[in-house]
């Protein structure tokens, strides 16, 4: 029927607690079908595709081979992206995978330079879609803080169960909580103040836990407009979540996610301070990313961020992870692994819905 929408047909790859999370959203979109599930546990992926009503798979290559799916959520462990979204991409699917992009820079090159004509590659970033940072960045685009200053920010929580956890095992997860947390703040520094030049970084095992990556990581950040950005990252956050500032030649702003708040807070030079509540609204930015995700897909437009704004991420995080074992500053324009750097092609597909053949 000509008024029919259309259905974009999912597949999710990883049935931990994000993988079920986005099984969820694609159950409860309007425009969104679950055609496949599938995971290493044998008895997760029949279980979840039977209540789902859906095809399960233990194989995932089965799943990204299928004709009938659009996109594929990657949802496993850091170390096993890589193989999954290459897979998907070569044939011919979109693909949302979850942060950080890759555990090495290297991966991450490999899944950008597989990205095809008609295909998109998505890094899931869920924090630009809280209400606070979305209305600093109209604030920003309004020029209501002038041209921006520095920036300081934290994020973090209380490290979960680290003992034990794949995401405290350094060859599955590439790095501790700077890499795995870290990833949302460089994303929102990159955002708001464009691309960092250089980082001096220090990262601390503070707790002696059972892993061998870093429970706190601090930097400092240098970006190419003459701005600077600090952000720490924690698993001993015990309050919990996310707090930044960003100040500019006309005014400031404060987006505070700290335990129950929401608030974002907007001053100028003159002492006037504007407060925007948010905590009556229902946390909700994992759907809201979703809904944004679906109608850029099916209108043609870009997913963002983009394969590319995970990479940028990412090398955040490794040029703190190298300027903290050298003792020196360490510059991002040296550190894409042994590739040195993202050549022009791979950079314009991995920015470009169409891609290049």
């Amino acid at each position: 029927m000509a008024n029919e929408k259309r259905q974009l047909r999912f597949g999710v790859v990883g049935l931990g607690r994000m993988g079920q999370r986005r099984v969820k959203l694609v159950q409860e979109h309007g425009e969104t079908t679950l055609v496949a599930v599938a995971d290493v546990d044998t008895t997760k992926a029949r279980e979840t595709g039977e209540q789902n009503g859906c095809a399960w798979y233990q194989d995932e290559a089965a799943l990204v081979a299928r004709d009938d799916i659009d996109v594929v959520f990657v949802s496993t462990p850091n170390k096993h992206h890589e193989a999954t979204v290459v897979g998907a991409l070569s044939n011919g699917k979109h693909v949302f995978c979850e942060k950080p992009l890759a555990s090495t820079l290297d991966e991450a090159l490999r899944m950008l330079a597989a990205m095809r004509l008609g295909t998109t590659l998505k890094v899931g970033a869920n924090l630009r879609f809280f209400p606070n940072v979305r209305k600093a960045k109209v604030f920003m685009q309004e020029g209501r803080i002038g041209q921006p200053l520095f920036l300081r920010a934290w994020i973090g929580h209380q490290g979960w169960n680290l003992d034990g956890a794949w995401y405290g095992d350094p060859e599955v997860a590439g790095g501790g909580t700077y890499l795995d947390n870290g990833v949302h703040v460089f994303d929102l520094v990159r955002w708001y103040l464009g691309e960092p030049v250089s980082c001096i970084g220090t990262m601390q095992r503070m707790m002696k836990l059972k892993n061998n990556v870093e429970d706190n990581g601090f930097g400092i950040f240098e970006m190419a407009s003459g701005a600077v950005a600090y952000v720490q990252s924690s698993w001993t956050e015990w309050a919990g979540y996310m707090y930044l500032e960003l100040y500019g030649t006309e005014g400031f702003l404060r987006i505070d996610n700290r335990g129950s708040a929401s608030s974002l807070l907007f001053g100028d030079r003159s002492g006037k301070e504007e407060p925007i509540d948010y905590s009556k609204i229902p946390p909700a930015s994992f759907q809201w990313e979703f809904y944004d995700y679906v109608k850029s897909v099916l209108t043609g437009v870009t997913p963002e961020p983009t394969g590319l704004d995970g990479l940028r991420a990412m090398q955040m995080a490794f040029a703190a992870y190298e300027s903290s074992a050298s003792g020196r500053k360490s510059f991002l324009a040296d550190l894409t692994g042994a590739s040195k750097g993202i050549d022009a092609q791979t950079e314009a597909r991995a920015s470009s819905t169409l891609g290049i053949d």
